[in-house]
């Protein structure tokens, strides 16, 4: 005895075939065996649309919420260091024996059309700096002795 098992595919069935019959024939030797199908739809399931919109715009956010991310944390890195000693109270400039964090130097007889430069170095940057973030600085006409 002989078994053979053949698959056949269909490239293409539209909705006119599943009410058609087909015959399939099977000639060997002197017998004939004569079988007729009828083509009906699987369950084939597709996803429900929520759930495939939800991933589609997860898939578009999350590469443009990381790239915002990124350029965030780029832009505003001073920043976000400071915030962070501000939290969590931790400083590793605090116990390294220096005296002051940065040195602020002006020169003095430098006349400008506006008092603007001089009063940003001598007065804000000073006050911003020592006020609101801690930091200790040097400025050489107030805290330098002459010949100092």
């Amino acid at each position: 005895k002989f078994y053979i098992t053949r698959l056949l595919r269909i490239r293409k069935v539209t909705d006119e075939d599943m009410h058609h019959n087909f015959t399939c024939m099977l000639q060997a030797d002197e017998r004939t065996q004569i079988k007729i199908i009828k083509l009906k739809k699987g369950n084939t399931r597709d996803l429900p649309v929520r759930i495939f919109t939800t991933g589609m715009v997860l898939v578009v956010l999350l590469p443009c919420i990381a790239v915002a991310a990124v350029f965030v944390c780029v832009m505003f890195r001073v920043d976000l260091v400071l915030f962070y000693r501000n939290v969590c109270r931790r400083d590793d400039t605090a116990g390294d024996g220096k005296e002051y964090d940065a040195f602020v130097s002006y020169l003095k007889d430098c006349v400008s059309p506006t008092e603007e430069e001089r009063e940003f170095a001598l007065k804000i940057l000073p006050m911003v700096l020592e006020e609101n973030f801690g930091y200790k600085l040097c400025v050489f006409e107030r805290d330098v002795s002459p010949g100092g």
